[in-house]
């Protein structure tokens, strides 16, 4: 499922994020995910590759959505075509 995050606005007048449904898409994945270790710590790397159909939407606003899966939230953080307008790569970390 795709997502977009929406900004309205509170009672009281605040900014709040709303997260909508855009579209339910497959998805081929690959997961990435892995630790690293950072002086002395482990850090865990929750990082996934998402393979969609072309949607025009999110070629323009992709790196503003969400992607979410069985396990979790995921923020798209680069999208890349592949092929003329056949497929999208989006490249993910797990929200915390």
């Amino acid at each position: 499922m795709l997502k977009t995050i929406s900004i309205t606005e509170s009672d009281t007048g605040e900014d709040v994020p709303l997260e909508v449904n855009f579209k339910q898409v497959w998805a081929s994945l690959d997961d990435l995910s892995g630790s690293e270790d950072a002086d002395g710590k482990i850090i865990a790397l929750n990082v996934r590759k998402y393979v969609i159909r072309y949607i025009k939407e999110v070629v323009i606003s992709g790196v503003e959505m969400l992607v979410v899966d069985e396990d979790g939230t995921y923020n798209i953080t680069s999208v890349q075509q592949l092929g003329r307008k056949n497929f999208l790569l989006l490249k993910c970390r797990k929200r915390e």
